[in-house]
């Protein structure tokens, strides 16, 4: 610890011992003060009375201005608004609307043009309903069509390939039997002779 450090915190502690002890004087001659006062008064009030106390001062009562009035108005109502959401039952509130959109969806269904549109509905629904069974008939119609198309067109060609592969097989067959006929049919050669 250096000269500077040393000397700053002793003046510190020192100061510091000071003021302490200063306050604690001073709060201690401050109730004995308020004590002997109290005394005093108490010692003389048994000899003479103590004087009379003053009139309090007469306060004015003034009304508040318009800008108090309205701020304090508009106080109170953010306070009611406020207690009443906080109060009310949500719940409950909703059920309440849901009763009441029932009853007006049922008086909305029974009127007369829920009912022309409900009349309506239903024969936009037949008609659609009438459309897409004549298009279904109409689909499978062009579907059996092509069935038959397709069917003809690969009975055609599976004649044509049976021809053709009956054709060709004669066609082996005649080979075969030539060859098998030079082969076996004539004299042997002399190169062939083993």
């Amino acid at each position: 610890m250096g000269f500077t450090t040393g000397f700053l915190g002793g003046v510190t502690l020192t100061y510091s011992l000071l003021y302490f002890s200063l306050y604690i004087h001073r709060a201690n001659r401050s109730v004995q003060r308020s004590l002997l006062s109290q005394q005093a008064t108490l010692l003389n009030s048994v000899v003479e009375p103590p004087p009379p106390l003053p009139e309090p001062p007469a306060y004015e009562v003034r009304r508040a201005g318009l800008v108090e009035a309205l701020k304090d108005r508009w106080n109170s109502e953010i306070e009611r608004v406020v207690r009443n959401f906080e109060e009310t039952d949500w719940a409950e509130k909703r059920a309440l609307l849901e009763e009441q959109a029932a009853i007006v969806w049922g008086k909305v269904k029974s009127s007369e043009s829920a009912q022309n549109l409900e009349t309506k509905t239903e024969e936009l629904e037949q008609k659609l309903k009438d459309t897409v069974t004549r298009e279904t008939e109409r689909v499978k119609d062009v579907v059996s069509r092509e069935t038959e198309k397709v069917k003809e067109v690969v009975s055609r060609e599976a004649g044509r390939a049976k021809d053709a592969v009956a054709s060709g097989t004669d066609k082996a067959k005649a080979t075969v039997e030539d060859k098998v006929q030079d082969t076996f049919g004539r004299e042997p050669r002399l190169l062939e002779l083993k």
